[in-house]
């Protein structure tokens, strides 16, 4: 059966985890918008949930968000850059960041292996760009 996926609609995570990676690939490149982090929330909300609950270190942030030139990653921040984090979830490619050091309050200094080095303020545990 091939039917075509609305992709302007949210999906629950089994929804997403059956789409086929081309179309996956289609609503992360052609949908979902940096500009505008509303679009597609709950289906993000969602796979981040899952991701949460399926990876088995200690983080001190999830969440998934563009990580330049509007590429969607999910991303998990840890301590030690022994920790080892999968390389992709649900066709999701995960971006690891290290915190190098802290910068105030919540903020710290994190070296991402994709997308360099920034500061990310870890008030909220999980984040939806």
């Amino acid at each position: 059966m091939n039917r075509k996926t609305n992709i302007e609609r949210d999906l629950t995570f089994d929804e997403w985890n059956t789409l086929p990676f081309e179309t996956k690939r289609e609503i992360w490149n052609h949908y979902w918008d940096p500009y505008e982090p509303e679009i597609g929330r709950k289906t993000k909300k969602e796979i981040v949930e899952r991701f949460s609950n399926d990876l088995k270190i200690d983080f001190e942030q999830i969440g998934i968000g563009s990580f330049g030139f509007g590429v969607y990653m999910l991303f998990v921040i840890v301590k030690d850059s022994k920790t080892r984090v999968p390389k992709k979830f649900s066709d999701i490619p995960v971006n690891k960041g290290v915190i190098q050091g802290g910068s105030n309050n919540q903020k710290v200094i994190v070296k991402f292996d994709y997308g360099g080095t920034m500061e990310i303020d870890l008030t909220e545990k999980m984040k939806i760009k």
